[in-house]
């Protein structure tokens, strides 16, 4: 294990971070990193406001996008210890529907069934990025298109719609597209079946409650609200505008949808809880979410290398990425980004938790964009 230099840390971050605040490449970040569960790093740059040159401080709350879903994925892995389903069951055992499901093809511009699947989707596959279901490819936006404004109202009815409207976007297995959301709710739809709870109080009692966590919701109070920093946009000359995202935790969706790959808004101070219980293999601060025995089904490699995009540098875990011959991380670091700049990754070799919060919508923002990178490039250049 190599030590990280506390001081060559901040110096790198913030020297980063600052350039570019100094250039409009962001609003504002903040940072969280620790090593052996000590933080070496916790800091709040810039502003939550850029137009009204309000600063960003402690307990500021971020959209997380689609860092949800490493929730998502302890959730599961705690329904399944409690033995409600195995991540290696059909999911046409849990939704009978799936077994009418039909692999895709583009017809006129129209998503047309082909011919049905060669493998049996599994549970596990839906958050590891290839069953195909509603997943990134040509089929994709076709379909997206098609869909009514009222199936975004709750988990079950975007769900269910995907169900019986959909065509799976590829041949599961042997492929991979990115999973927004709808893989992700049907995980969320089955937990709420099995416990008799909203998927939100769910996650309260099962993950937030036993790790004190309090400002990690999908339904911010007004107090929380007046702490969600402004999602900023870049205009011409560099200028950094507000992007009207009232009342909505994740683009327009309501409030009414816990979206389960997506929908989480929360503070760096809170999801430093979550990543560290991540880190000790399902253990924080004495409590116990997820077994250590069942803990590595999370960062698992579920699809086999040769079906990764050419030239992929990781693998898909359970709503995760795991490096893979990544040019700046060790093998088997995972974690997460989310589509407004949000990104953290765990490095089980060095002990290390990282967490990089921003909320913007230019070109950077996806998966942590640019930002993520550099973060991870400083945090690696900061050993002794």
């Amino acid at each position: 294990m190599q030590t990280l230099n506390k001081n060559l840390l901040q110096q790198n971050i913030e020297n980063s971070i600052k350039n570019d605040i100094k250039y409009s490449n962001i609003a504002g970040a903040a940072v969280m990193v620790a090593q052996n569960g000590k933080i070496l790093m916790n800091e709040h740059f810039g502003f939550s406001d850029a137009p009204n040159q309000k600063p960003l401080k402690s307990g500021a709350m971020f959209r997380l996008a689609s860092m949800t879903k490493p929730v998502t994925a302890i959730a599961t892995l705690i329904g399944a210890e409690k033995g409600w389903f195995s991540l290696d069951d059909k999911v046409s055992d849990h939704f009978p529907e799936f077994e009418n499901i039909y692999v895709g093809k583009l017809e006129n511009g129209k998503v047309v069934p082909s011919h049905k699947p060669k493998r049996p989707v599994v549970l596990s596959q839906l958050l590891s990025h290839n069953s195909g279901f509603m997943a990134s490819s040509e089929l994709y936006l076709p379909q997206e298109f098609e869909m009514p404004k009222e199936m975004f109202e709750t988990n079950k009815t975007a769900a269910q719609y995907c169900l019986e409207n959909t065509c799976l976007c590829f041949e599961p297995y042997y492929q991979t597209g990115y999973s927004g959301y709808f893989a992700f709710d049907l995980i969320a739809l089955l937990i709420e079946r099995h416990s008799g709870m909203k998927y939100a109080d769910f996650l309260n009692e099962y993950i937030f409650k036993p790790l004190e966590i309090k400002d990690i919701t999908y339904t911010p109070t007004p107090e929380q609200w007046e702490r969600v920093v402004s999602m900023s946009d870049r205009g011409a000359g560099g200028i950094l505008f507000n992007v009207d995202m009232t009342g909505h935790t994740f683009e327009g969706f309501p409030l009414t949808y816990t979206c389960a790959g997506a929908g989480l808004v929360g503070s760096i101070e809170d999801y430093f809880k979550f990543a560290e219980m991540l880190r000790q293999n399902g253990t924080y601060n004495g409590k116990q979410i997820v077994s250590p025995e069942l803990f590595p089904a999370l960062y698992k490699k579920y699809v086999p290398q040769e079906y990764m995009p050419k030239g992929a540098k990781h693998s898909w875990g359970l709503g995760v990425r795991v490096t893979v011959g990544d040019d700046c991380l060790p093998d088997g670091c995972y974690g997460w980004s989310g589509a407004y700049g949000t990104h953290f990754f765990i490095d089980p070799k060095n002990q290390i938790t990282a967490i990089y919060m921003k909320n913007n919508r230019w070109h950077d923002s996806h998966g942590g964009g640019m930002t993520a990178v550099q973060f991870e490039k400083d945090i690696m250049n900061s050993f002794e």
